[in-house]
């Protein structure tokens, strides 16, 4: 297994205190993917990520939602080698398991093939005896037992082997189908993140363009909550995007695709749905969460409720869907800029 950061405690600790120090002085929010990004720049270990954050800060337009994208670029794409490791492993188990197989049909072959040449040898005998007597008879009946005897159980040891062998495939199929879901999860919400929704998006419209009727986009951000983060703490802000989420599921259909697109940003995709009946989904998405309770971490005393701004724009057929959710997300800002907890389309911008 990989190892991304192999600092001893004292090297994290002086890595801890530069973290810190760069991100009160880039004015981000203390949150775990800030962290995460600034660590990574601190200690070089991610070039890429280094030369935007570098690009950015010489252009003054480092921001919190700048560092989750390079969160999402460039941090996310190099965890899932695990999974690529994984993949390697259970690969090299299949190709064990065919080893064993292709062993266990050359032996049957052989079994096979020696139990017919004895066979035949016996037809031989038999009929080129001049004088056929019950001595005679009774050798190759007994060879031919014997030969028999020889072929059952050479099968039925293949047959054992094969067996185990499907359930051992059939168990490796299924490990590596849960690690292939495990990575286009979100582990907080239980949603598909972004890689996971890049991974349906295409096929989604595809199945949709065969249809008719628009696809419309909907694009969620939970207002204020960088200031839910820093009043009421993370596990608040956990439990906050968790809500939102279970929301999310439960007013939308099968066929939709939810997904959190990026810190408290989602992504809903609504087949088959006019941009009327999106307004009438996305309200109904607003009036839910706006029932969450904010609870305080220490007592669990209501402390203020939950609000979303979200945009909405259709699809058109032939254009790229990044283009689509652009046109959502600047909808979304419409609302912020109109007061939040509301709900705007592309054409009203």
């Amino acid at each position: 297994m990989v190892v991304r950061y192999a600092e001893n405690k004292e090297e994290s600790a002086e890595i801890l205190r530069l973290v810190l120090q760069k991100m009160s002085e880039w004015r981000l929010s203390f949150t775990p993917v800030h962290y995460t990004v600034v660590y990574e720049y601190v200690t070089n270990i991610n070039p890429g990520l280094r030369k935007i954050l570098d690009d950015l800060l010489a252009a003054g337009t480092l921001t919190d939602k700048k560092i989750e994208e390079a969160y999402y670029g460039f941090i996310i794409p190099e965890q899932t080698l695990p999974v690529l490791e994984q993949r390697g492993l259970l690969t090299r188990e299949t190709l064990e398991i065919l080893n064993r197989m292709a062993e266990s049909a050359n032996t049957t072959m052989q079994t096979t093939q020696k139990a017919r040449f004895g066979i035949l040898s016996q037809h031989n005998a038999l009929r080129t005896a001049e004088v056929v007597d019950s001595s005679l008879l009774q050798s190759v009946i007994t060879r031919l037992a014997g030969e028999t005897k020889k072929l059952l159980e050479t099968s039925e040891t293949l047959e054992n082997k094969l067996r185990d062998s499907r359930k051992e495939i059939e168990a490796l199929r299924l490990e590596l189908q849960a690690a292939a879901q495990a990575s286009a999860l979100d582990p907080l919400t239980g949603i598909i993140n972004r890689r996971g929704f890049e991974k349906q998006v295409t096929g989604c419209l595809e199945a949709h363009e065969k249809k008719v009727g628009d696809c419309s986009f909907l694009f969620l951000d939970i207002d204020h909550f960088k200031q839910i983060n820093d009043e009421y703490g993370h596990v608040v802000g956990d439990r906050v995007l968790q809500a939102v989420a279970q929301v999310l599921r439960a007013k939308t259909r099968g066929e939709d695709i939810v997904a959190r697109y990026g810190g408290e940003e989602f992504v809903v995709i609504l087949p088959a749905t006019p941009i009327d009946k999106a307004h009438i989904v996305a309200e109904n998405i607003r009036q839910n969460v706006e029932r969450i309770a904010l609870l305080s971490a220490k007592d669990s005393k209501t402390i203020g409720i939950v609000t979303v701004s979200i945009g909405i724009d259709v699809h058109k057929p032939g254009q790229n869907w990044r283009q689509t959710v652009e046109r959502a997300d600047k909808a979304m800002y419409q609302s912020k800029q109109n007061g939040r907890n509301r709900t705007t389309t592309y054409f009203q911008v």
